[in-house]
Formats: C-alpha cells, sequence, structure tokens
C-alpha cells in the first residue's frame, strides 16, 4: 500500500472520530445545563448582559447572581444565556426580597425568542398592583407571581409566593403534535398548563432579570431594588 494513503486515511479516521466525539460532547451539554453563578469564568462563558436601556447592574456575588434596579428609573436589567434551548425543563431558583406594596419592580425568569417571530414565556414576579393583589387577597408579605404566554396565544395567570424566601420556578415545554404545551410550577406543584400555537422547533434563550415595569405596579420605586438567583437549570428530559 502506498504510504501516503496510509497516511491520508489515518488522518482522515482521527477527524472523524474527534468529530464525533466533539457532537457526542455537543449532544451531551445541550441535555442538561447548570448554572451555579459560582464562578466568573464559566458566566462569562455562557451568559451575556441583555439590559434594556439601563446600566449592567449585576454580579455575582456569594454564589448568586444579583441583579439590582435604581429608584425612579425605568431600569431593565437582564442576562441572557448564550445557549438557545427547546423542550425539556427550565428551573430557577430564586431568593425573593420584601418589595414595598404597589411598586414598579419585577423579578423574570423567562424564555424569549425574537427572531423571525416573537415568542416568550415568563415568570414575573412582584409587588403588583392593588387591583391585581386584591384579586387574589395576598398578604403584605406575599408577592404576585404572573405566569405569562405573551404570543401564540397571549395568556396570563396569577399566583402568589411569600417574600424573604427562596423558591423553585419552573416551566416544562412539551412537544404535543409539533407544537409547545407548557407546564408552569412553584416549588413543584404544578399551577398552569396551556397548549400553544408555537411550534416545537423554534429555540429560547433564558432570561434572569430585575426590570422597573410600569404595568407591575401603581408607582414607580422608591428604593434600589435587588434579586438573588441562586440557580438555573436545564433538563432536556422533564421529570
Amino acid at each position: 500500500m502506498n504510504p501516503n494513503f496510509k497516511k491520508v486515511s489515518f488522518l482522515i479516521l482521527t477527524l472523524l472520530f474527534t468529530n464525533c466525539g466533539s457532537n457526542r460532547l455537543f449532544m451531551k451539554q445541550k441535555m442538561a445545563f447548570t448554572e451555579n453563578f459560582n464562578d466568573p469564568e464559566t458566566f462569562q462563558k455562557n451568559w451575556i448582559d441583555n439590559s434594556w436601556k439601563s446600566p449592567a447592574l449585576h454580579q455575582l456575588e456569594n454564589n448568586h447572581l444579583k441583579i439590582k434596579t435604581r429608584p425612579n428609573t425605568e431600569d431593565r436589567v437582564k442576562v441572557r444565556s448564550k445557549n438557545t434551548f427547546t423542550t425539556g425543563s427550565y428551573t430557577w431558583r430564586i431568593f425573593i426580597p420584601e418589595f414595598k406594596l404597589y411598586e414598579q419592580v419585577s423579578i423574570g425568569a423567562f424564555l424569549y425568542h425574537n427572531e423571525k417571530e416573537e415568542f416568550e414565556f415568563d415568570f414575573e414576579i412582584g409587588s403588583g398592583k392593588k387591583a391585581d393583589r386584591e384579586k387574589i387577597n395576598l398578604k403584605d408579605d406575599e408577592a404576585i407571581v404572573f405566569c405569562v404566554s405573551q404570543f401564540s396565544p397571549s395568556n396570563s395567570s396569577h399566583f402568589w409566593v411569600k417574600m424573604e424566601e427562596y423558591h423553585n420556578f419552573t416551566m416544562q415545554l412539551l412537544d404535543v403534535d409539533g407544537f409547545y404545551f407548557v407546564k408552569w410550577f412553584i416549588n413543584d406543584t404544578l399551577i398552569k398548563e396551556l397548549q400553544t400555537e408555537v411550534k416545537s422547533n423554534i429555540k429560547f434563550k433564558a432570561h434572569c432579570s430585575l426590570e422597573n415595569l410600569f404595568f407591575m405596579g401603581d408607582k414607580p420605586p422608591t428604593k434600589e431594588n435587588y434579586v438573588l438567583f441562586d440557580f438555573f437549570e436545564y433538563k432536556k428530559k422533564t421529570d
């Protein structure tokens, strides 16, 4: 056999095995992804600032992602994943601080797609408007939680959690006949289900945010607000 042919064959086989190994590693990474917010290098590799017309007021602190907004502003401070995801389970563990009643600030744990079309599935957590709080008889130490599909269809429901506590917020995206069926959970309790018109091949980026949103209260925030994200986890297979 020609020695040069042997060398070329060896190189081709090496490249094939290397490529297969890389593909397996890529698939393994796509099957599960966990961010514990405890390593700046890993955070920079996997996340990017996505703040809207406001300073990037976020940092890693004591093994958390801490996000802040300023008083009397329209700050919208956000980070988003560099990776994209489809069907699976998404969990954000979040410390919900004490909010001043009726002030316009909202914690966001959400999935967003904005390429040719726009789609979004949300948890929005804050004090909320007085009228919305009264609808579900919230106590002063409870925050309102909106579980939302922004498009296809637009649909919103509200629930609650205690302030000054950690809570797990989970979404499951399932493929039903080629479209996403979405489930929302708080602390592993199923609270909402929705069949959407969003095709199940649409890819989403995960977001963590704190935003001074006008529709989440009756008056502008009068103090600096913060939120602590303990971890984010994605699993391809739902339990």
